[in-house]
């Protein structure tokens, strides 16, 4: 992902701001959101992600973003790419906590200490949490930082025919009703690999919330990088 992409994505965005990403499992949410991380880190800001995911796991996820790798390069230009990445992830001011578990008081209290820019929650939004989307746009609103909020949608979409999410395939509707906007993810070929060669390895971001915008970007499948 680019800078002009990441500006397109982030349009509508200003300090305060809760932008809710829904896609189905597997879709590819996580490796959105690290590619938007990539480009923020690049710029300088400060981000905070805590994850349900293994910490070592998210890092590997987001070297294989950044290093960019080519399956025709041989081994030692991937090691080289790659340690290239590690130096680089060690400049960022990336915060990355594991935890399936989250107070609101925790997460305040981590906002004051860390005084991020960018706050990502890649958590199961279970009640027990208490992380909903009242808490989450009230503490981004007064700690001055945006918030992204992965969730899931329905795994049986309402648009059966050709399977594109809707604002209804949300799991959590309170989160449409607090946030400033709604990205949908949408790719044709995980639900079939019998498509045009045009629409393979394509990830599209379907903006339904404050506008009806669609942004399609190349997903690489065995990096996770998106856009160029």
């Amino acid at each position: 992902m680019n800078q002009m992409e990441l500006d397109k994505i982030l349009k509508y965005t200003e300090k305060g701001t809760l932008i809710t990403v829904g896609a189905r499992p597997a879709m590819g949410k996580r490796k959105f959101i690290l590619n938007i991380i990539e480009q923020l880190c690049k710029k300088g800001y400060k981000c905070l992600y805590l994850s349900d995911y293994d910490k070592q796991t998210v890092i590997e996820m987001l070297l294989m973003i950044v290093a960019s790798l080519d399956k025709q390069e041989n081994i030692w230009q991937q090691a080289k790419k790659f340690t290239q990445a590690v130096k680089e992830l060690n400049s960022w001011s990336l915060l990355v906590e594991s935890t399936d578990f989250y107070e609101i008081k925790r997460l305040e209290s981590m906002i004051q200490k860390y005084e991020p820019d960018y706050v990502f929650i890649d958590i199961t939004l279970r009640l027990k949490n208490k992380l909903n989307p009242a808490k989450l746009k009230q503490i981004s609103e007064q700690n001055n930082f945006k918030t992204f909020a992965l969730l899931n949608t329905r795994r049986e979409p309402r648009n059966k025919r050709n399977h594109y999410p809707t604002i209804k395939d949300l799991q959590d509707k309170n989160f449409v009703m607090y946030s400033d906007i709604v990205l949908l993810l949408y790719r044709e070929e995980y639900y079939s690999c019998n498509i045009p060669k045009e629409k393979r390895n394509i990830i599209e971001i379907i903006q339904v919330n404050p506008e009806n915008n669609l942004l399609k970007l190349e997903f690489n499948r065995y990096t996770g990088k998106i856009g160029k």
